[in-house]
């Protein structure tokens, strides 16, 4: 049953591709006590890395899928809901600090394009409904307002 793309070479090959350790990127049950920083040491684990594209549009993406997947903020949902976007938040903090690297911010202390998309990013978490949640997305507002807009 073999039906995974297993690629013994990173896409496209005549690029390198960046190495992030930060598996709960992907995995977010490493995010619940206890924390599991390093690679588990199981017998039988196997670390594999998971191309995972970093872009305004795929992360835009990603904050629309979240958005229909829980619908309004409440109560209920509020924690996981901001588990799930601020693992976003942190995909536009790597997006940043590369650009940033690439093209050495003129003014501010960050990439032009980072700004853009968290200003995208700031009006949908703005847009979504409110049902009575006490922290999200207010806090993440304006956290992000205050870092990359003021």
């Amino acid at each position: 049953m073999e039906h995974h793309d297993i690629d013994p070479y990173t896409l496209p090959r005549d690029k390198k591709a960046l190495y992030i350790n930060e598996p709960w990127l992907v995995d977010k049950t490493l995010l619940e006590l206890p924390m599991h920083p390093e690679p588990e040491e199981e017998k039988d684990n196997l670390r594999v890395y998971i191309p995972l594209d970093i872009n305004k549009e795929a992360i835009l993406r990603r904050l629309d899928r979240l958005i229909v997947q829980y619908g309004e903020a409440n109560e209920e949902n509020e924690l996981e809901f901001s588990i799930d976007v601020d693992r976003l938040v942190s995909q536009v903090e790597i997006y940043d600090q590369i650009w940033s690297i690439r093209h050495m911010p003129e003014e501010g202390k960050h990439s032009t394009e980072a700004v853009e998309l968290v200003k995208e990013f700031v009006e949908r978490l703005g847009d979504i409904p409110d049902g009575c949640a006490e922290c999200f997305p207010f806090d993440t507002i304006d956290e992000l307002s205050r870092e990359y807009l003021d």
